[in-house]
């Protein structure tokens, strides 16, 4: 993120921070490093769900996946593509899959947690998920709830609801 994009964040938006959700920028400040003398632009996000605070250079928010909420039109996108009832791939076992899976959180792609969720959904309808595996779709469904409920203005039941139904669809 160049120096100039800095500024595209603002104070009060609302971003999302890849595997913790959606949060408020509380603060954009300049702040001095002890690997420089000069000072360097930083995010203070709060994350909505656990609290936490997260300082991020602004420099590495690109790279780290933080983004701004998603679209209304991005909701029925992500919403589709749950509907698709691919086959997973049986050869690659839990741990090649969770590897996996971590990578495509940490990516910041609302679509990339949309075809996880959809995997452990598919594989969750052939057999009880493992403990992993169970943490793993529980946390990948709270993201996506949480982002629903943020980007078409509801609340966190009803766009639980909405995930439900794209999968009965």
């Amino acid at each position: 993120m160049e120096e100039k994009e800095f500024t595209s964040l603002k104070r009060g938006a609302r971003v999302v921070y890849p595997a913790h959700g959606v949060g408020i920028i509380e603060k954009v400040e300049r702040l001095k490093t002890s690997e420089t003398s000069a000072s360097t632009p930083f995010y203070t996000i709060r994350i909505d769900e656990s609290g936490m605070t997260i300082r991020v250079p602004a420099s590495r928010a690109q790279q780290i996946g933080i983004r701004s909420v998603i679209k209304d039109v991005d909701v029925r996108k992500v919403l589709r593509l749950l509907r698709v009832k691919d086959k997973v791939a049986n050869g690659m076992n839990w741990h090649k899959r969770q590897k996996s899976y971590i990578d495509r959180i940490k990516s910041g792609s609302v679509f990339e947690l949309a075809e996880i969720l959809r995997e452990l959904t598919i594989i969750q309808a052939k057999k009880e998920l493992s403990f992993g595996e169970q943490r793993m779709y529980d946390n990948v469904r709270q993201l996506m709830v949480v982002e629903i409920a943020e980007a078409k203005g509801i609340e966190k039941l009803q766009a639980s609801r909405l995930l439900d139904k794209a999968f009965t669809s």
